[in-house]
């Protein structure tokens, strides 16, 4: 072999060696990025999904313990009776 082919055999398994070398750093390097950002994006979300879910429970107890946002009927709405009919009002009269 001459001198030419064997500088391109050392280049070619130095560019080889240096490819697998960088590939297999980067996996280490962004695996561990990578998984450190998807778990505080999935912490994100599930607080932000736990908030959610306590306000609308907070909301449907509310919601259950107010009578009066129920659309109940008025009880006084059918007596022809007025039940303050015979108050005084005006003391000095």
């Amino acid at each position: 072999m001459d001198q030419r082919t064997i500088k391109w055999v050392q280049v070619v398994v130095g560019i080889t060696i240096g490819l697998g070398v960088g590939y297999f750093y980067g996996l280490m390097v962004g695996a561990d990025t990578g998984m450190q950002k998807g778990i505080e994006q999935g912490v994100v979300q599930e607080k932000s999904a736990e908030s959610a879910r306590k306000a609308q429970a907070e909301k449907d107890a509310a919601k259950s313990l107010n009578p009066f946002q129920q659309n109940a009927a008025n009880p006084f709405e059918k007596s022809p009776a007025n039940p303050f009919g015979d108050v005084k009002v005006n003391p000095f009269q």
